[in-house]
Formats: structure tokens, C-alpha cells, sequence
């Protein structure tokens, strides 16, 4: 069974006409025998070690003798295989082809995309190409659109903690922030956070990039910044249709964060995912998009931190086995921490205080660093003290 799509399922006579550089370099690489069996042999060995892997994302990185394919596997990245000079460009222009991207040009960043078929499950393959000084760098970032949106309870939140954030998402209006670093989960709590408000009745909206899972019953959208959809226009246009709730991929600047708050403040629920370190320090955060503090602290709802952990192989417990493929760690566990809005938080928000401050008052009102609960897991046997230092930092060990 193929494991990827051919690339001419993929493109579309007006994103490619026949004369555009595009095609011609499409085409030039086929004449030219880039296409030919090593390199497709070789990226189908890609797909499949991915797959079997779960990774989520593939690196094909150049180096003096060739370059180097590494998979991100519960966060980690693993090389697997060394490959020789004369076979890694053939890889990465095959990839590229199948990405519909253009092959001939190596000097700027660009972006694509392809199917995998995984067993009759299609995964979206997103392809990121970077010139470096070393030769050209791919990373694959695969997505399993069809993929079961877990239940919020599932997620690993604490009964108190759950209960608390259950009454907020359910709430008519207001603004939900979850934040962490790429890769900590962010994304599958709203998914989780939206399947709970996915009923009858309720006018739910996306707007990201990418649309990570395809949910039913909602009105999901991707950006496309080339066409002018970005999230502040996208989130208008929204607006516009009268919706329940609004689920913002990412906060990326003052424009959508302005909407976004806008919105919260005229009786949508809005929720949307952040970078930042801690819950605390997302109010400053978002301070630095430009949100009045007044505002804040008159729209935010509550603010949840997260990060992912790997969690202890059950038949090894960290030795190394067959079933974790040497690595001691099998699959990962959320780590959470829930900042509460209460109504001294609010106040101390609007009067410009401090992110420490803010955390201490907090603490009043049942709000823990997730350390704690890290250290939760290790006491449990769930993960490893030294997994909980690589995720958190040496400095967060109590």
C-alpha cells in the first residue's frame, strides 16, 4: 500500500499553471531522473520508520558527508539514519515534489504538503524547507486529521482542577488562555476543551494553522495569509455569524489578540493557546501584544500551563526494552497548572502587579506550580525525576 499520495493529486491548475516556474521545475526534476527508485525508496523508508515510530514530525538535515534523518518521537528527536550525499538531495527534492513545492528554488524558506496513507488513515504531511549554510533542511510535521479528540477527563488534569476549568469552558463568555512551549499539548486540550461544547443548539468556530483534527459539527478554518485570511481578519468575518465559541489557534500579535479580546468581552467564549513559560507570565504576555491591563483583568476567565512528559515504560521502567525501542520511555502524561481569576487577581492585574505577585496571591486560591504535580508523577512511578528536569528546568526542583 503507498504511503504517501503522488503530487499531482495535488495540484491545482490555478495554483500551477503550466508555465509557472512551479511546473517546469516539476517537471525538470522528472526529466532529470531526481524521481528515480533510491530516493523514492528511501523516503517511503521515512514514512514508514515514522509511522511505526509515532513520530510526529521528520528532520532531514544536511551535513559535510550527506545528511542525517532524525524523528521526533514523545518530544525527542532520534537518528535514525545517516544518508550519503549523492541520495539526500534526491530525498529532499523528492519530498518536495511531493509537496508540490519548488524544486528549483533553494535560496528561501517555503512551505507544502502531501498525504500519508497510514492503513486507510490519511495523515497531512506538512513540509518546512530552510536554506542553512550546510545545504537545504526539510522537517515533516505529520498530523492525523482523523485522529479521536480525547476526553477532557483524559487529559490528566486533577479532580479539583478539572472540575474548575470545566465551569469556565461552559461558561457563556469569556477568555480561556492555555499556554506552554510547541509540542506541550496546547492544542488537543481545546479540541478536548471544544468536544465538550460541541452539542446541538451551539454555533462553534476555529480559526488556525493547521487544522490539526477535523471535528464534526464545527467550522473550522485554516489560514491563508498569501490570500489575505489571517486570524484578526478571519476572527471578524466570525464574528459576523453570531458564534457560541471561538477557538483562536495561537496568538501571534496585537491585531487578533485586540479581536480575540473584543470578543470575550462582547459574549463569546474565546479560547485560544499562548507561549509563555508559566500562567503568570502570560498575562504579560499578553501585555506585550498590547492588551490593557483594565481589559484583562475584566476578560480573562482563567489561564492553564502545561507541558508533556514522557512517561515510564510499564515492562521496563527506564532499562530499556523492545516495546519502548530502547529508550526507557513509552507514550506521555500532561502536566498542568490552573491560574484562577479570582476577583484579588483580577484586581492586582489591572493594578500592574508583578508575575511573582501575581502567583503568590494566587496561591490563596488553590494555584500550585505544576513542578508539584510533576513530582506527583515521580513519587507514582509515572516518569522519571530527570524527565521532569529536561521538561522543567534543574531550576524548578524543589
Amino acid at each position: 500500500m503507498a504511503l504517501y499520495a503522488e503530487p499531482r493529486a495535488f495540484l491545482l491548475e490555478e495554483e500551477f499553471p503550466h508555465s509557472s516556474p512551479e511546473a517546469l521545475a516539476l517537471r525538470q526534476v522528472a526529466d532529470n531522473g531526481v524521481d528515480d527508485p533510491p530516493a523514492i525508496r528511501a523516503v517511503d523508508r521515512l514514512h514508514e520508520s515514522a509511522v511505526r515510530l509515532s513520530a510526529s514530525d521528520i528532520h532531514l538535515e544536511p551535513t559535510l558527508a550527506g545528511g542525517r534523518v532524525r524523528l521526533r518521537v514523545d518530544g525527542i528527536l532520534r537518528e535514525i539514519e545517516q544518508l550519503p550525499r549523492e541520495l539526500f538531495h534526491p530525498v529532499v527534492s523528492r519530498v518536495k515534489l511531493l509537496a508540490a513545492m519548488d524544486i528549483a528554488e533553494r535560496r528561501l524558506p517555503q512551505d507544502g504538503r502531501y498525504l500519508l496513507d497510514r492503513g486507510g488513515r490519511n495523515l497531512d504531511a506538512r513540509v518546512s524547507s530552510m536554506p542553512t549554510i550546510a545545504g537545504e533542511k526539510l522537517v515533516i510535521r505529520l498530523l492525523d486529521m482523523q485522529a479521536q479528540v480525547p476526553g477532557l477527563a483524559a487529559l490528566g488534569m486533577g479532580v479539583a482542577m478539572l472540575a474548575r476549568y470545566r465551569r469556565v469552558i461552559h461558561a457563556a463568555h469569556g477568555f480561556i488562555v492555555v499556554c506552554g512551549p510547541t509540542g506541550s499539548g496546547k492544542t488537543t486540550t481545546l479540541y478536548a476543551s471544544l468536544a465538550e461544547r460541541n452539542v446541538d443548539g451551539q454555533h462553534i468556530c476555529t480559526v488556525e494553522d493547521p487544522v490539526e483534527v477535523q471535528m464534526t459539527g464545527v467550522a473550522q478554518v485554516q489560514v491563508n495569509p498569501k490570500a489575505g485570511l489571517t486570524f484578526a481578519s478571519a476572527l471578524r468575518a466570525f464574528l459576523r455569524q453570531d458564534p457560541n465559541v471561538i477557538m483562536l489557534g495561537e496568538m501571534r500579535d496585537a491585531e487578533s489578540a485586540g479581536v480575540a479580546m473584543s470578543a470575550a468581552l462582547s459574549g463569546q467564549l474565546v479560547m485560544t493557546t499562548l507561549h509563555a513559560s508559566d500562567a503568570p507570565r502570560a498575562i504579560e504576555r499578553l501585555v506585550e501584544f498590547g492588551l490593557d491591563r483594565h481589559t484583562l483583568a475584566a476578560g480573562l476567565s482563567a489561564i492553564v500551563s502545561q507541558r508533556l512528559v514522557r512517561r515510564l515504560c510499564l515492562h521496563c521502567r527506564s532499562k530499556g526494552c523492545a516495546r519502548c525501542d530502547g529508550s526507557g520511555y513509552r507514550g506521555r502524561i500532561a502536566i498542568f497548572e490552573y491560574f484562577p481569576m479570582t476577583s484579588d487577581v483580577r484586581s492586582a492585574v489591572a493594578r500592574s502587579q508583578t508575575a511573582v505577585e501575581l502567583a503568590g496571591l494566587a496561591a490563596r486560591s488553590g494555584y500550585e506550580p505544576m513542578i508539584r504535580e510533576g513530582f506527583q508523577l515521580v513519587a507514582h512511578g509515572e516518569t522519571s525525576r530527570s524527565e521532569l528536569e529536561r521538561v522543567l528546568g534543574s531550576g524548578n526542583s524543589e
